[in-house]
């Protein structure tokens, strides 16, 4: 054996000196030679006697004690780190059983590898106290272990964290530097994980290396102080890497049907903070448990509770519940559009709208305070939280007739309106003619020198593939060339990055839209619904404008997407239709996206 340790274990304390001392025996009890363990026990302000408790102990392997006055788990796990021998440093806390094989799993897995993060199996303890929250934590393991066992793999961002049993090569603590002290509990774990991730450390799950954890937490700990301290460091960690930005509990506020948006932002104007009544509330079903039922209840509402204290206390750090949702919460309705102009007879039903009905249309959204924006503010929102207008709006045309550049963009200039336009790159400058068209006359496309000139106005133009073909259809080699090879023309007409796409037809398969997602910044299909933090970049939701669309029908697609109205008239037909007419078959306008 050499003069140093293989591997060093911190365990940060505070005043848990019996939790402590199990958690040591079975660290004691390794089925490896005990030179190969070293133990560094960091007391962070305790005043229950554990320093001495330590010192007193005749352990067969080495360990250090390091005493230091009160100042968060990440300054303690610090002083550890930097006080080790060992290349290999496991994280550990005072209230884990270690299986007795934890350090020998650990070790092999660093054996002949490049310096990188080991995550071990952390599962709940049959010796936990028969709480809810032992039960909330029993449900996030079980749904960490089913994600693994599903996808073989640590997934960004939810497993990209140093938490314990998880250790790490000494050199990616000396390259990368150790917690941020700044945040002295609660998310310290994640923002060092996230650091490191995102530097590129490899990260590998060891689901047999196994340390068991007795949650001894109380629920008014959990709702009070844990979920406080969580929402307002996440919003921090938003804010410091981007990427974590549509995972972020701030990025909640715009997700889920509008009762439970209205039901955070009310939590989040009182006065005061609502862990107490919920505490209240859980009471009862903390000593009910014994009935199933009455413990999903009491688990389910510990959870939204967690949540609702977080968001409110996210919202404080931000300053206001109208800052987090500037900076957060926004919703954006974007509208899709297509042929702008006088249509020929016979044309596709509602895929045209008169000039005079499309200045109304956009009269009605400028009245009302919308203001127009392009693809690559959503992106810069998205990515960076750059200001949007209080009330963004994404007016979308496909395919490019050139009447939009006589009828359409004159008066979105006008109005001071912009937008994006969709070009079919492989016949630009000739008549559209592709699928659901096929039967009918055919439309002249904007020309190179059209699409040249309103660029250079701020219109926004991307791709729309090649050929108008239905990518769901084609094989693999036909849809990189339809879908990365409209991106390249366009981007040699224009001279600049092309950001966005829309599917023909809105169709597309999973092939498909990993193509689209390794070119493209932003997808839109023809789903509706609102787009937000969480959605997915590479199948943004758009809501078809037709010529017909009142003022209500405009506010109903702006505030949810798509028009309830409609939506419910249309499931009223359907029985109707099939009582008198027998096969239920209607005549509906065809997708010609």
């Amino acid at each position: 054996m050499g003069d140093k340790p293989q591997i060093s274990v911190v365990i940060a304390t505070h005043n848990r000196r019996d939790s402590l001392f199990r958690t040591l025996q079975t660290l004691f009890n390794q089925d490896v030679p005990p030179d190969v363990l070293e133990i560094i026990a960091v007391v962070d302000g305790s005043i229950d006697g554990t320093a001495d408790a330590l010192r007193k102990l005749r352990p067969p392997c080495a360990l250090r004690v390091l005493e230091r006055p009160r100042g968060g788990i990440s300054a303690a796990r610090n002083d550890g780190i930097w006080a080790t021998s060992g290349d290999i440093i496991l994280i550990l806390d005072d209230d884990v059983l270690c299986e007795p094989d934890l350090i020998r799993q650990h070790i092999a897995a660093h054996k002949d590898s490049p310096p990188q993060v080991v995550v071990g199996a952390f599962p709940i303890s049959s010796e936990s106290p028969h709480t809810l929250v032992a039960e909330a934590f029993r449900d996030f393991g079980k749904q960490w272990s089913e994600s693994f066992e599903r996808n073989h793999s640590l997934r960004w961002p939810y497993d990209a964290a140093v938490e314990p049993n998880t250790s790490v090569h000494r050199a990616v603590f000396e390259k990368f530097g150790a917690f941020d002290e700044s945040l002295p509990y609660q998310r310290e774990d994640s923002e060092i994980g996230m650091r490191f991730w995102l530097k590129g450390v490899p990260f590998r799950c060891l689901p047999t290396a196994v340390a068991h954890h007795v949650v001894v937490k109380k629920t008014r700990d959990m709702l009070s102080r844990d979920a406080e301290l969580f929402g307002k460091h996440d919003l921090r960690l938003a804010r410091q890497y981007p990427e974590y930005r549509p995972f972020s509990v701030p990025a909640r506020i715009a997700q889920g049907p509008w009762r439970m948006r209205a039901a955070r932002r009310i939590i989040a104007a009182l006065p005061f903070s609502p862990a107490p009544v919920i505490s209240a509330a859980l009471w009862p079903l903390e000593r009910l448990q014994s009935v199933k039922r009455l413990q999903r209840v009491g688990v389910k509402l510990l959870q939204y509770g967690s949540s609702a204290v977080s968001i409110r206390s996210a919202a404080r750090e931000a300053g206001s519940w109208q800052r987090l949702r500037q900076e957060f919460g926004k919703r954006l309705p974007v509208f899709m559009f297509h042929h702008i102009g006088e249509a020929p007879k016979p044309w596709v039903p509602g895929l045209s709208i008169p000039p005079a009905g499309f200045e109304r249309q956009i009269r009605w959204l400028a009245r009302r305070g919308f203001e127009s924006i392009r693809p690559a503010d959503w992106l810069a929102w998205l990515r960076e939280g750059k200001p949007l207008p209080e009330k963004p709006i994404l007016l979308t045309f496909d395919d490019a007739y050139a009447d939009l550049a006589q009828f359409a963009l004159p008066v979105l200039q006008r109005y001071g309106f912009t937008g994006v336009v969709f070009v079919v790159t492989g016949q630009i400058g000739q008549t559209g003619q592709w699928g659901m068209l096929a039967d009918y006359p055919p439309m002249k496309l904007m020309d190179a020198g059209q699409i040249r000139h309103w660029a250079r106005q701020g219109i926004e133009f991307g791709a729309h593939s090649r050929t108008h073909r239905d990518l769901a259809r084609l094989p693999l080699q036909s849809v990189e060339q339809e879908i990365s090879g409209s991106g390249k023309d366009l981007e040699e007409l224009l001279q600049t990055r092309i950001n966005s796409f829309a599917y023909p037809y809105g169709s597309y398969d999973a092939a498909a839209r990993e193509v689209a997602r390794r070119t493209f910044d932003l997808c839109f299909g023809v789903l509706e619904g609102m787009n937000d933090l969480g959605s997915n970049l590479h199948a943004l939701c758009r809501t078809m404008i037709l010529p017909v669309d009142s003022g209500l029908a405009l506010w109903l697609k702006s505030r949810f997407g798509f028009n309830p109205a409609a939506r419910f008239l249309a499931r009223l037909r359907r029985p109707i239709i099939r009582t008198f007419f027998g096969s239920g078959e209607t005549s509906e306008a065809p997708d010609a996206t």
